[in-house]
């Protein structure tokens, strides 16, 4: 590989790197935009609807047993598969036709 190539690898490497980066900067600051913009507005919404806070219910902790996965059953192998024979071996002999014609031209 000549040295022009490896440079012209090198800068697109670094052209598409510099291009995905940047697709995700770009996504990253519109949707911060996007979140900032709902943000202020659920709090406009929030101080003009009712200034004084419900006061948040609490309630008691609840205790969940769960029971442990029971131990798998044990396999035991008692009698083993049967071995496999191999396929018998088929010889099927062609013989040429007589007279050396092969079904070809000789053009």
């Amino acid at each position: 590989m000549n040295s022009i190539h490896r440079i012209g690898m090198a800068i697109a490497g670094m052209a598409t790197v510099a291009t995905v980066a940047g697709a995700f900067i770009v996504e990253g600051y519109t949707s911060a935009q996007h979140t900032a913009a709902q943000a202020t507005a659920q709090a406009s919404a929030t101080d003009t609807a009712d200034p004084t806070p419900d006061p948040t219910v609490s309630l008691e902790p609840q205790t969940i047993y769960i029971n442990p996965m029971p131990t798998p059953a044990i396999i035991h192998v008692v009698q083993p598969a049967p071995k496999v024979r191999k396929p018998p071996v088929v010889h099927i002999v062609v013989t040429a036709p007589p007279g050396g014609d092969d079904g070809g031209n000789d053009n």
